[in-house]
């Protein structure tokens, strides 16, 4: 597969600059509803686990990791948008909500009571309502350019936060976001439900650790991060005059 259709099948983008890569992760070209194991990035050394609340506060099991379709509506429609699964209004994204559509957001996927009538598997993609923990692992220290979390509404459980590590093994976050926090606010009329919200805060600095911690349902829309990468490697055009990855 060229690199180019191997980028698209996973969801990701890239743009170059000299000796460096930049890798957005916006889980468009993977297909709406598909389970994540998150190790679909590793060639791009990122994986991603979940842990979610609802395990660790009464054993349950870990939830996975799913792609929800947030072009969707209340009501089927006679346009092109689909119902929103999971009864997920909250959700969908687009021009009624003041943000561009969103397509794939990967939320912790609920364990919901019809399982045991879908032959023991999961049903419709749909956010757990207890959230959890989703991390970002990364094989080498990369630059964290954007992140985006969409319908953090639940703060009456506790407050959610996107907390980077400089070390894998950190025990103590170099940059923390409160998730509630307005100033991040894409669409200022939705603070709840349909609310998007975009950190571009991180610095130049390097990490090898994401965490979005969050006490209630939600999605994460995209991430967006720059790496290196290394002469004579396969993106490496080795022409002096361009250099490029």
């Amino acid at each position: 597969m060229a690199l180019s259709q191997s980028l698209a099948a996973h969801g990701i983008q890239l743009a170059s600059g000299p000796g460096t890569r930049t890798v957005t992760i916006d889980f468009e070209e993977l297909a709406a509803g598909a389970f994540i194991t998150g190790d679909e990035w590793a060639e791009y050394g990122l994986n991603i686990s979940v842990e979610s609340n609802r395990q660790r506060r009464d054993g349950s099991g870990d939830l996975p990791l799913r792609l929800f379709d947030s072009d969707c509506v209340a009501k089927v429609t006679s346009g092109s948008l689909p119902k929103c699964s999971g009864g997920d209004t909250d959700l969908a994204t687009g021009s009624a909500f003041g943000t561009d559509p969103q397509g794939n957001v990967l939320i912790i996927q609920e364990d919901n009571s019809h399982r045991s009538r879908n032959n023991g598997t999961l049903g419709a993609p749909d956010d757990d309502a207890r959230g959890g923990i989703i991390t970002f692992l990364f094989d080498e220290a990369v630059t964290l350019d954007s992140f985006g979390f969409l319908d953090f509404d639940d703060d009456d459980r506790g407050e959610g936060y996107i907390r980077a590590y400089t070390g894998a093994d950190d025990t103590d976050a170099a940059v923390m976001f409160n998730l509630s926090d307005l100033s991040y606010l894409v669409n200022l009329d939705f603070d709840g439900d349909n609310s998007l919200r975009e950190f571009d805060g991180f610095g130049d600095d390097t990490f090898s650790r994401l965490e979005v911690e969050y006490p209630g349902s939600g999605a994460v829309t995209h991430l967006e991060f720059t790496q290196e990468v290394a002469p004579g490697g396969s993106d490496w055009s080795g022409d002096p005059e361009t250099r490029f990855w």
